[in-house]
């Protein structure tokens, strides 16, 4: 009688830990994928259309961060629980979470699109004196832009599924694919019609459209315990995602309002043109920022897996192995803007956008926040991130009140802009909220 072997399964890792390499790796190539579509736009539409049709562009941006205020955090932020019932294989209480979440987004959605249309009909009576003969431009990109928004806001419950079962790869993929679709489209809207931004803006809108779709099909495939059934959520859970998106929002939400009012003040002030040339060394910076984002935002659900698993002292691994590895990215990242910054600008979008100062300001200014965004990431998926995102929140806009009393608001300069910027960014997330109790 033939014996044949004992094969072992090896038992899925529900923790995360075993596909972090590779989820990694696909959200860097797919952030690449980014980066090539966001340096192109910029350069073109100013070749295209102007220095300040790109301001309106960026504008238009900058209203429409304000309007992820509205999603309270929800959203992709709920993985550390899908990840935490999925590890302790309590399918039940995965389908109440997820499916009080989709209750929960199509509320958000619909508050999105009602608010895009508010800020549409009153952009005139506002920044008619700031945009001029833009005005009607403005409203047209800011409705597409805001749509967009509440699609991204109604699939938050599909990215959420889809990272708390670890598949950042099959996140970033869609992510990426958005990005490469969406410039197609911006790139056609430029050069094959005379719609200009608003062309660029309705092109991202069906963009947004087609992939967010696909990212509800993936859910369907590769999340196979969750059942999509509105009755099983519930008023107690819908309370609780809520609580912890709050705390998640204001961990995420700070450094968005005060950029975004500095981009606002500048337009007020010194006009849109102007913006264009603040935002791009920021754009420099915001890719690092991106790069360590992809990183870091996997540490949420595995750390709510740790929990699942009772595994305290893995974590305390996790901390202090990715606070290194952060550091280790940033300082050489950053040190490099620093030198060659400039030139950078100068060979993406010519001389008139390459600021030497404003570019050493902005590298030097991020290491500190920059380093430390792991910490906060860990503690999301422990839920101890409450009174940190609170004092954070209050201290950020605190000094950069502060700051503003003593500049002063009219022909601000744009290196004390970013000053106004990097300042209370290196001070609160740099250096107080490593020394804050966790508390949830």
């Amino acid at each position: 009688m033939e014996i044949k072997p004992t094969v072992v399964i090896k038992p899925e890792d529900l923790t995360g830990q075993s596909r972090f390499a590779w989820n990694l790796m696909i959200s860097w190539i797919s952030q690449l994928v980014l980066i090539f579509s966001g340096f192109i736009m910029p350069r073109l539409v100013d070749e295209k259309v102007g220095q300040a049709a790109l301001g309106i562009w960026d504008f238009g941006w900058s209203f429409v961060s304000y309007l992820t205020l509205v999603g309270f955090g929800m959203g992709a932020c709920f993985n550390r629980y899908i990840a935490m019932h999925r590890a302790a294989n309590e399918i039940k209480d995965l389908n109440k979470v997820a499916n009080s979440v989709v209750f929960v987004q199509l509320i958000i959605a619909s508050v999105v699109v009602t608010t895009t249309v508010v800020f549409y009909f009153s952009l005139p009576y506002f920044f008619s004196e700031s945009l001029q003969e833009h005005t009607h431009t403005g409203q047209w990109v800011i409705l597409f832009l805001g749509f967009s928004l509440s699609m991204q806001m109604l699939s938050g419950s599909a990215r959420g599924l889809l990272t708390g079962y670890h598949r950042w790869d099959i996140h970033n993929s869609l992510h990426a694919g958005d990005s490469v679709f969406s410039l197609i489209l911006m790139v056609l809207a430029l050069y094959f019609t005379e719609l200009g931004v608003v062309g660029m803006a309705i092109g991202y809108f069906i963009s947004t459209v087609t992939f967010e779709t696909l990212r509800f099909i993936s859910v369907k495939k590769i999340c196979k315990e969750f059942t999509f059934n509105l009755r099983l959520s519930n008023f107690a859970t819908c309370k609780e995602m809520l609580k912890f998106g709050i705390k998640s929002m204001l961990s995420n939400v700070p450094p968005i309002i005060l950029l975004q009012t500095i981009s606002i003040i500048l337009v007020s002030s010194i006009g849109p043109a102007a913006l264009a040339v603040f935002a791009r060394p920021m754009a420099l910076t915001k890719q690092i920022k991106t790069f360590m984002a992809k990183f870091t935002l996997m540490l949420t659900p595995t750390t709510g897996a740790m929990l699942g698993s009772k595994d305290p002292q893995a974590i305390q691994a996790l901390f202090i192995n990715t606070t290194k590895l952060s550091f280790a990215f940033c300082l050489p990242s950053l040190g490099f803007l620093f030198i060659y910054g400039d030139q950078i600008l100068a060979l993406w979008m010519g001389d008139d956008y390459a600021s030497k100062h404003l570019i050493m300001i902005l590298s030097a200014g991020l290491l500190l926040s920059m380093g430390q965004d792991s910490s906060i990431r860990i503690l999301m998926g422990m839920n101890r991130h409450g009174r940190i995102s609170v004092i954070a929140l209050l201290s950020l806009m605190t000094l950069f009140v502060i700051g503003l009393l003593f500049t002063g608001v009219g022909n601000l300069a744009l290196t004390t802009a970013a000053l106004l910027f990097v300042v209370p960014m290196s001070i609160v997330y740099g250096i107080w909220c490593q020394h804050i109790p966790a508390v949830s």
